[in-house]
């Protein structure tokens, strides 16, 4: 399904989400002027299926966790040997997050991540995969610092459709740039809170707290719902845990998904570039900065899901 068959009450709902993804039903009709009272339930459930919204994903602010600082490392592995036989491997390290694909050109490679307050342990596990000819070799960068989530723009003020091109002129011009620092660690967590944030951070069983307190039942844990909705309810406040839901600027099988590590002359510029490039275009971005282990090189880290002409157009700007 493509931009036409997108109405402009469903694109006037998809605004209103990426601007408070609290917003109730009840708010979404007296904002948009919804006649139909059923109308946001049922959109929004017909978008889900068509791949434009993913309502139910949170953020976490790993800052706030605990006293340890946490880094979330991001391994950029080369290897030749069977893609499920790594997998598994990568699967049993315990702080191992997620990992996706990369363009193959020689061989094969992967982005993994993981949860690290040891980044040592890490790398000295990735140098015993290299040393048993597992991985070829790989390149280790970390991130300490939250995401900025920037939505698709569908409409322009002027009423016309968003482009999914972005400009790559003034991509140097002087703007306001985001606070992307962690929190700060308050108090310790109970094991409720941080079983709650267990299931968020990995979306397990659709972040519904009903389904969470049954799996955790059969696990020895008797939570009741009113206190499981009372320790999210905290955990929100505190902004340990932030909804932030996935808006895609097409349907996302459609949608080109690739991930631009940079750095620039100076972190200013860097800065700069990765928030101007697609800025006010019908791309979806997730920001951040990444920084060598020893802190020495910083780098902007954009997370893109577009159009695949724009990376081609992007591939031969950068060239």
């Amino acid at each position: 399904m493509r931009t036409e068959k997108l109405t402009e009450n469903r694109i006037l709902l998809l605004q209103e989400l990426s601007k408070n993804p609290y917003i109730s039903n009840k708010d979404l009709i007296n904002i948009a002027g919804f006649k139909d009272r059923t109308y946001p339930t049922i959109a929004k459930r017909e978008l889900t299926r068509q791949g434009y919204l993913t309502e139910n994903n949170f953020e976490i602010d790993y800052g706030r966790l605990c006293k340890n600082e946490i880094d979330i490392l991001y391994a950029f592995i080369v290897f030749d040997c069977e893609d499920e036989y790594l997998q598994k491997i990568l699967r049993s390290i315990r702080s191992y997050r997620e990992s996706f694909s990369l363009v193959e050109i020689c061989f094969s490679s992967y982005l993994v991540s993981f949860y690290s307050d040891d980044n040592k342990k890490i790398r000295e596990i990735l140098d015993y995969l290299v040393d048993k000819g597992i991985v070829y070799s790989y390149i280790i960068y970390k991130r300490h610092h939250k995401y900025y989530w920037r939505y698709p723009v569908f409409i322009k003020g002027n009423g016309k459709q968003a482009s999914s091109i972005p400009s790559f002129d003034n991509l140097l011009k002087d703007r306001e740039i985001p606070d992307l620092n962690f929190g700060k660690y308050e108090r310790r967590l109970s094991l409720m809170d941080l079983r709650i944030i267990d299931h968020f951070q990995a979306g397990n069983l659709n972040c519904n707290l009903k389904k969470i307190q049954k799996y955790e039942k059969e696990h020895g844990n008797l939570f009741s719902y009113f206190k499981l909705k009372k320790s999210l309810r905290e955990l929100i406040k505190r902004r340990i845990i932030e909804k932030k839901p996935y808006i895609f600027p097409y349907p996302a099988k459609e949608c080109y998904k690739f991930v631009l590590c940079l750095r620039a002359n100076t972190f200013e510029n860097t800065q700069k570039i990765i928030f101007n490039l697609g800025e006010k275009t019908r791309i979806f971005e997730k920001i951040t900065y990444v920084s060598s282990l020893d802190n020495k090189k910083k780098f902007g880290f954009l997370e893109c899901v577009t159009s695949p002409v724009f990376f081609i157009k992007l591939m031969r700007n950068l060239d």
